[in-house]
This record gives structure tokens, C-alpha cells and sequence, in this order.
């Protein structure tokens, strides 16, 4: 047996980034191996999302198959979180390995610079183009959601340039996740700011607009008296700064980082309106949406609303490799025929991902996983109200398919939130119960995020509730 090691950084996304501490607590004694590991990762390995040299450590894991992970202690998590909304098809689909295996033995590796393309990837474009929204089957393919963001951003400056129009400038949520790229960093404001921090200059254009989450609302009303004023504001930020300059709005349907807040039902509707009277793209990050995770192929499908652009990326393979891509509607791609793309990545279009994808793609629509997330998440979301809601330190239990969130607080009637140290130590415990969940990452509220695989059972759903509704019970 080793010796007692230190726990992992845990993150409590809604207070101050730039003031971060670690804590450290006494976790159970270890194996000689799983201590040899970990010295090797603190030596070798540099983590997102995490202290540089930080000799705090979580589990290590070891293997996976459905909903559920094994440390090398052998110990089981149910993962209630998906790895990062990424695993949403859960571990072990034989039918991705085979694909992969098959893919590799035949070619590995051909590009699409330059023109140059590859089978795998082009029968999979083909595929995805019978599913995807209406208009939007031309696809630039990348190496996952930041780099599908940062596509998306170039090719709307592109358009506007070419044009003769030089609108730059990209409207997105105070709230919002889109990657960590100098443009997709620029577009978030997840994390009170932590992942500009530091950081700046970023890339220059971007502004911010209130977050549509209804039980904080950034202008204190309630909906629907409010007049969904949250869409509404999006003009005045087009009005005053000119529109002009504005080139994109960005948005999640549902803001994962947030804590999986879901938009007042007529918010998209508002925003495409004024989004068309003032001539602005609307670009639809669906990287934690899209794939049935919402109980929909695809998250916009729960308005009715056109987008004109979207990311996919995580969900797009099972995110059995990094895979994504952005996604041009035709007014889009005919604006910028006969224009030279000066934009790609090396492993763009990469045939062993496409195969991977394509794998992923008939699982969805085989064993009906986009009615399963929306079956599923329903049962769940029933009994988070029916169970959750009541709990004194409960105020917010919603969300779609299998994309929820339950926001915690210490005193309900002020809506005051758990300060950071408390949640510190509970997202420790629930971790020892055998449940991975994570909260949000955003300002002003503690948010639990529930975002099992799509392949998750109304039994498993309930072995991980009891689990998640005895810890929220002992929250004080």
C-alpha cells in the first residue's frame, strides 16, 4: 500500500476564477501502482481546467463501457456527466471500435488541403447531408469544438469582407461556453472571466449580452411580464454599436457551462428577427447539443427558428476521437464561392474520425437514442420536481432530454448561493458515492449539471438521482 495522497483541484464554477485555492483532503490509502501513476502525471502531465503543477489529484481512470468508468482502485462512477457533455453514445460501442479498426488497417491518414479529399470522409458528408437542418449540408471538418467556433467566426468575416461589407464584430451570452481559442475565448464569459484572464490581449470585436436564465435574471424581472426583454436587448447592443460592424450572434440552445439552462421558449424567435432586420448571421453552437442530447437530433430543433451557420463537434463520433466540424448554410457557402479559403488544419477531414462518425451516426438512428435521451430525460426531469424541488436548498430544477440542471443555494427565500469551499467538499462526496457530476461554470449561482450518455436506462437514471438526492439533502 502507498501512501496517503492529496485530492483533486475541485472547481466551484460560480465564484472567482482568479482567486482559485487549493484545497486538499484525506483520501483513502492507495495501491503502489495507482501512486506510481500519479507521481508520473504530476511529473509529466500539464491538465486544462486546472493549477500548473498542482499535486492535487483526481482518479485515474482506468477503463469505461456504458455509463460507467473504473479507477485504477477499481472503483465505479457512474458518469453523470458525460465526460465534458463529450461521451454522449456512452463507453465501449463496438460498432465505433470496429469502424475505427477497419478504417485504420485500410488508410490512416489523407487531408483535405489544397482540394485533396479522402473516401470515408466524403460518404460520411453524404450521410450527415440527409439529416441536418434544412440548407445546411456544406461542411468544413475540423478537430473539435474550438476549432469548429473559430472556423465559424473566420468564415462570417470572410463573407462580410467579401462583400464589401467589413462587419467583425460577433455578439455572445455573458454565460456562454464556446471554446478556448483566442476568438472562442473572446466569445465566452463563462467563469466570471476566467478564460480571458491573463490571456489578453484576445481577439479583438467581441461583446457580450445577458444570459437568458429566468431564475437570475440579469434585470432582476420575472417571465413572462418581462417581454423576454434578455432577446430583446440584443437590439440595443446592434443599435449601439452599429449594425454595421456586427457580423455573427453566437449562441447555445441550451448553455451547458451555464449549468444547462435552457431559453425562454420565444428568446430565438425575438433574436432571429432581429438577427434578419439587421442583416447579422446567427451562428448555432450545438458541440454539447447536437446528437440527440436534448431529446432532439439537433438542439435548435425545439424552436422554430433558421440558423445560419452551426458547430458540432464531442457527440459528432461518440467522441471516440477528436472530431468536429462547422456547418454553412447555402446562402453562406453560394457568398463565398470563388473565394480562396486561406483556413484548414492538418488533420481535417481525417478518415479514421469520419469512419468513427459515420459508425456513431447509425447507432443514433438505430437504437433510436434521440428518443431515448427525450423518454429518459423526461422521467428524470418528472422526478427532479416532483423530488428535487422541494428540498429546502432547491430552486431550479429544468432543462432538455438529457441535458438538466439543478441549481442549489443556502437560503431559498434570498436565493443566496453555497459559498465555494461548501460545494468544494460536496462534489468530493458525491465522487465518493460513485457519481462523477459536475457544476457550472458561470457567475452568481451554484448549478448542478446532470448529463448522463444518451444510452442511459430509466434504472441506471434512478441509481444515480438517489445518489445526487441524498447529498443535495445534506447541503447545509
Amino acid at each position: 500500500m502507498g501512501q496517503r495522497v492529496r485530492a483533486g483541484l475541485l472547481y466551484n464554477y460560480s465564484y472567482d476564477y482568479t482567486s482559485l485555492e487549493l484545497e486538499t483532503k484525506e483520501r483513502k490509502m492507495v495501491s503502489k501502482r495507482t501512486e506510481e501513476l500519479l507521481v508520473l502525471d504530476r511529473k509529466y502531465l500539464i491538465h486544462g481546467f486546472a493549477v500548473v503543477g498542482s499535486e492535487d489529484d483526481w482518479p485515474i481512470i482506468e477503463r469505461a463501457e456504458g455509463v460507467k468508468c473504473w479507477d485504477t482502485e477499481g472503483k465505479a462512477y457512474y458518469d453523470a456527466a458525460s465526460q465534458q457533455t463529450s461521451n454522449t453514445l456512452g463507453h465501449g460501442q463496438k460498432e465505433i471500435i470496429d469502424a475505427i479498426c477497419e478504417q485504420a488497417r485500410k488508410l490512416q491518414f489523407a487531408h483535405l488541403l489544397a482540394r485533396q479529399s479522402n473516401v470515408p470522409i466524403i460518404e460520411y458528408a453524404a450521410e450527415l447531408a440527409k439529416v441536418v437542418p434544412k440548407g445546411m449540408a456544406h461542411f468544413f471538418f475540423t478537430n473539435g469544438g474550438t476549432e469548429a467556433v473559430e472556423t465559424a467566426f473566420k468564415m462570417v468575416r470572410l463573407y462580410w469582407h467579401v462583400h464589401g461589407r467589413p462587419k467583425y464584430k460577433i455578439i455572445s451570452l455573458q454565460d456562454g461556453f464556446h471554446g478556448a481559442g483566442m476568438g472562442s475565448a473572446a466569445a465566452t464569459r463563462a467563469g466570471s472571466g476566467a478564460f480571458w484572464t491573463g490571456y489578453a490581449p484576445l481577439a479583438a470585436g467581441f461583446i457580450q449580452a445577458p444570459t437568458f436564465y429566468c431564475n437570475r435574471c440579469a434585470f432582476d424581472l420575472k417571465y413572462p411580464s418581462c417581454d423576454v426583454l434578455c432577446a430583446r436587448y440584443v437590439a440595443k447592443i446592434i443599435q449601439a454599436e452599429g449594425a454595421d460592424s456586427i457580423a455573427a450572434y453566437i449562441a447555445e440552445p441550451v448553455m451547458g457551462a451555464a449549468g444547462n439552462v435552457a431559453p425562454p421558449p420565444e428568446y430565438f424567435s425575438i433574436v432571429r428577427q432581429i438577427c434578419s432586420d439587421h442583416d447579422v448571421f446567427m451562428i448555432c453552437d450545438e458541440i454539447q447539443t447536437a446528437f440527440g442530447r436534448t431529446g432532439k437530433l439537433w438542439g435548435q430543433e425545439h424552436w422554430p427558428v433558421i440558423w445560419d451557420i452551426m458547430t458540432v463537434a464531442k457527440a459528432i463520433d461518440g467522441c471516440y476521437l477528436p472530431f468536429g466540424a462547422t456547418l454553412i448554410n447555402d446562402k453562406v457557402f453560394e457568398g463565398l464561392k470563388g473565394t480562396m479559403l486561406w483556413h484548414g488544419f492538418t488533420q481535417h477531414g481525417n478518415p479514421i474520425c469520419a469512419a468513427a462518425a459515420s459508425a456513431a451516426l447509425k447507432i443514433i438512428f438505430k437504437d433510436k437514442m434521440v428518443e431515448n435521451a427525450e423518454k429518459v430525460g423526461n422521467y428524470v426531469l418528472e422526478r427532479l420536481n416532483r423530488e428535487f424541488k422541494d428540498l429546502p436548498n432547491v430552486t431550479d430544477c429544468s432543462g432538455l432530454g438529457l441535458m438538466l440542471g439543478i441549481e442549489v443555494v443556502r437560503d431559498k427565500e434570498t436565493g443566496t448561493p453555497f459559498d465555494a469551499e461548501t460545494m468544494k467538499k460536496w462534489v468530493w462526496k458525491v465522487l465518493d458515492r460513485g457519481l462523477y457530476v459536475r457544476m457550472a461554470l458561470t457567475r452568481g449561482y451554484s448549478r448542478v449539471r446532470f448529463n448522463p450518455p444518451i444510452i442511459t436506462t430509466e434504472k441506471e437514471a434512478d441509481e444515480m438521482l438517489d445518489i445526487l438526492y441524498t447529498s443535495i439533502a445534506e447541503l447545509k
